[in-house]
């Protein structure tokens, strides 16, 4: 069995035993399924974070020696993992009848990262990263980190449940969990694991995968390459935000295939 789980889809049924869903393990063969299922877009989020899997950030984490030297990652995450359960929050407190059977699913996300910036601060503090609690009050984001969260402030806004899915679930999410699946063992290695680090592994996969299941299931040509760019806008800020972090500046611009390309205006068929 994987460690990977799905929410329930009889959830949207309003199955009264999944009010609340939880998490089902579930089969590598079942999650080939899924995967083939919605093909469309998860070919192409895959292609675009695999080629950011292979940027300098990770080469960055790859060869850090100290875990002082993730200070200026640390301290930015910090901001992102607070403030995405409370983008998390809109997106339920917004949700209009016509999508109270979603509650449930954002509920048990924002529940699940509530907490998780607590744990990183504690990390930080346990390990001399800072001094005191309230430095990481003092940070100035980076541009780059606000893009990436006010994308998400964009679609709790907006309330289009496809857009939130693929760009927060599937795309930053898949991404999200590459960061972690890098950072965790390097952060073991190096004396100094923790199970905030951990905990990603499994929940940001868990999320980028969920997520596919609860996408329309009737899409027009035109509907499917709006989501194919959200999502891969979502993938070219999340590189742009966390290689800002080690001083680098970069905006990968992707095609509808996932790949790596010039900017270019991507007209609808």
């Amino acid at each position: 069995m994987s460690n990977i789980f799905v929410i329930n889809p009889e959830a949207e049924a309003g199955n009264p035993d999944e009010l609340f869903p939880g998490y089902t393990s579930v089969s590598e063969a079942v999650l080939n399924k899924v995967a083939a299922k919605h093909a469309w877009i998860a070919s192409p989020i895959q292609r675009a974070s695999d080629y950011v899997r292979n940027m300098p950030f990770f080469d960055f984490i790859d060869t850090m020696t100290s875990p002082h030297e993730f200070k200026s990652c640390a301290t930015q995450l910090y901001y992102h993992s607070a403030t995405f359960p409370k983008v998390m929050g809109l997106m339920l407190g917004m949700t209009p009848n016509s999508e109270n059977h979603m509650m449930g699913f954002y509920a048990a996300h924002a529940s699940g990262e509530a907490i998780h910036h607590r744990m990183l601060l504690a990390w930080m503090l346990r390990h001399g990263i800072v001094e005191a609690a309230d430095e990481v009050e003092d940070v100035i984001t980076t541009p780059e980190t606000n893009a990436c969260v006010n994308l998400a402030y964009q679609m709790a806004v907006e309330q289009d449940r496809d857009k939130w899915l693929v760009a927060l679930n599937c795309g930053i999410e898949r991404c999200s969990n590459d960061f972690f699946k890098a950072v965790a063992p390097k952060m073991a290695d190096l004396g100094v694991g923790d199970r905030y680090f951990d905990v990603h592994v499994e929940a940001d996969e868990h999320h980028s995968i969920m997520g596919l299941e609860y996408i329309t299931n009737t899409l027009s040509p035109k509907r499917k390459q709006v989501l194919i760019a959200k999502s891969l806008e979502g993938i070219t800020l999340w590189a742009a935000m966390i290689h800002s972090w080690i001083g680098i500046s970069t905006f990968p611009i992707f095609d509808q295939e996932g790949n790596i390309s010039p900017r270019r205006q991507i007209q609808l068929q």
